[in-house]
């Protein structure tokens, strides 16, 4: 199951979707929605985590070589006092 949450104009609550995709019954109605209401999921924006993971949009075309050459550049900075 799944968190989502609903806000609204300086309220927000909280429901959890269900394994087949639903929301409970139980808590449509505890915010005065009928069944059957369309609701409209904003995502919030997410917070910069960091990483760079995923930001690559194409690999870069490189040799053995180019790696060779990168580990030789690393190890004589790393040997630097």
């Amino acid at each position: 199951m799944g968190t989502v949450s609903v806000s609204g104009g300086e309220e927000s609550h909280e429901l959890v979707v269900a394994d087949d995709g639903s929301i409970p019954s139980e808590q449509i109605s505890r915010l005065g929605l009928r069944p059957g209401t369309h609701l409209r999921v904003v995502p919030e924006p997410l917070a910069p985590t960091g990483s760079i993971a995923g930001r690559l949009t194409s690999w870069p075309d490189l040799a053995w070589e180019d790696f060779e050459q990168a580990s030789r550049l690393a190890h004589a900075d790393a040997a630097r006092p």
